[in-house]
């Protein structure tokens, strides 16, 4: 009796897969050319030349307390889930997972995080799950009132409705809340919901469920939330400084540039790159949603599009040389354990 046996189909892109890529690739391209049609990359190099290295050292200080506060917040939901890891190795995790985030399309990267901690770390899948999922609607959560603050803090902008940024706000927190609520029910809808040949998401909706419970047991979404709030202040003060230490040279004063306008424009640029057609590493859609929002706010075009650019590539360059080096601290680890 001859057994059949399914061949192994080797992975190919498919339609949507080159869509995505040539979508991508085209945002970033149309981006850049309108960008550059009016500033040049002249104006660009001596803006980051040119950056105050006192306020560099501030920002560099802000954006790692920001990566401290994060590896706390995931310690306690861990923590709270009965699931104990070094402080360190977790640290090492985030840092790879931000280096990730910004690489990949749509957010995608934050994966890399529930990955290195179930295959390298050994943590069970459904509490690395389950904080993931817990510390991302936190950060939603905690951001819909900061977009309401700072729009109730400035002046309209002349092309949209006064109402339309603070509704935005409302309804992202609302809906936040309201999946932090709901997260348990969906869990267990999706484990009733699913066929019995997915066993496989049948039993890790099971575990996220279970580790969820854990997790509101032990009564820490009161002090998950007072450190998202100090995430969310330590990313956009270090972004904010950082940006001040380019335009200080030129002789522009903070109260120029102030904070609650400038963070409207953090958040846009930073929903823009998290779309899936954002553009390679997130360039193009980044820019083009800092330039669209810093002129609503009144910013003139030359500032936002230069800034645009160079903000961005500090940024980028900083997050990957400060992953590539967690990773070749996780894979030097691997090596010395095999």
């Amino acid at each position: 009796m001859t057994t059949y046996v399914e061949p192994v189909r080797k992975w190919r892109p498919g339609i949507r897969s080159w869509l995505m890529t040539g979508t991508s690739a085209l945002v970033t391209t149309l981006v850049f050319v309108y960008l550059f049609s009016r500033i040049t990359w002249g104006q660009v190099a001596e803006l980051i030349v040119a950056l105050d290295r006192r306020w560099l050292v501030v920002f560099f200080l802000l954006s790692i307390s920001q990566h401290l506060v994060r590896t706390w917040r995931y310690r306690l939901l861990l923590n709270a889930a009965g699931q104990s890891i070094r402080f360190g190795a977790l640290f090492v995790v985030v840092l790879v997972r931000s280096f990730c985030v910004d690489l990949l399309p749509a957010r995608s990267g934050e994966l890399v995080y529930v990955y290195l901690l179930n295959a390298r770390m050994g943590v069970d899948l459904g509490a690395a799950t389950a904080s993931f999922a817990l510390a991302f609607l936190f950060d939603i959560l905690v951001l819909g009132p900061m977009v309401l603050l700072a729009t109730l803090s400035v002046s309209s902008p002349a092309l949209l409705p006064g109402y339309a940024i603070p509704l935005a706000g409302m309804v992202l927190f609302c809906c936040a809340a309201a999946a932090v609520l709901l997260l348990p029910f969906c869990l267990r809808l999706a484990f009733r919901s699913l066929p019995h040949r997915f066993h496989r998401l049948r039993r890790l909706a099971a575990s996220v469920h279970r580790q969820v419970g854990r997790v509101r047991r032990g009564a820490v979404y009161r002090p998950v939330i007072a450190l998202s709030v100090l995430i969310r202040f330590l990313k956009y003060g270090s972004l904010y400084v950082l940006l001040y230490a380019l335009l200080k040279p030129s002789g522009i004063l903070l109260a120029q540039i102030p904070f609650p306008k400038v963070l409207l424009g953090f958040c846009s640029a930073e929903i823009a790159a998290s779309l899936p057609a954002s553009g390679i590493a997130g360039f193009g859609a980044y820019e083009g949603a800092w330039v669209f929002a810093f002129r609503l706010l009144g910013f003139p075009e030359s500032l936002a599009g230069v800034t645009a650019v160079s903000h961005h590539l500090l940024t980028q360059v900083y997050g990957y040389a400060l992953g590539l080096v967690a990773l070749s601290v996780l894979l030097l680890k691997r090596r010395r354990v095999s």
